[in-house]
Formats: structure tokens, sequence, C-alpha cells
């Protein structure tokens, strides 16, 4: 899977649980508290799965939103 697309997933991921954290807070709905919790867990999972570098496979990081342009550890230009 390209960095790309990863990183889209990895966005939607956390709209959405932005969204259900809004929507526990507003409405005060224990189901979208637990949506929140399980979509914070499916992020971080995707994320140590898929955030990871082509050449060497050593995972990216955090660095989600301003990409890099190399890989921090084998130094191979990523194609964000």
């Amino acid at each position: 899977m390209k960095l790309q697309q990863a990183r889209k997933v990895m966005r939607g991921l956390l709209g959405a649980m932005l969204l259900s954290m809004v929507l526990a807070a507003l409405l005060a709905n224990m189901v979208f508290a637990l949506l929140s919790v399980i979509l914070l867990l499916a992020f971080i999972s995707y994320t140590f799965s898929h955030w990871r570098c082509p050449h060497c496979g050593e995972f990216l990081g955090w660095n989600l939103g301003k990409g890099i342009p190399f890989c921090p550890y084998c130094h191979q230009r990523l194609d964000l």
C-alpha cells in the first residue's frame, strides 16, 4: 500500500474519531464514546502496521501532517 493512501486512511480514522467524540460530548451518549475509543484503537493499530518505509520497513513515526521526504532510518526518498 502506498504511503499516500495510508495517510488518507489515517486522516479518515482521526476525523471519524473526532466527530464521534464531539457527538458523545454534545449528546452525552455512551455509544459514541465507545465508538471513539474503538476508532482510536483502530487508528493506532493501522498506523503501526501501514505507516512504514517501503524500503526498510521501519515505522515512520507520528509525522502524519507535514510529511517527510526521506526515511529517517535508511535515508531513501519517500514518495508521499
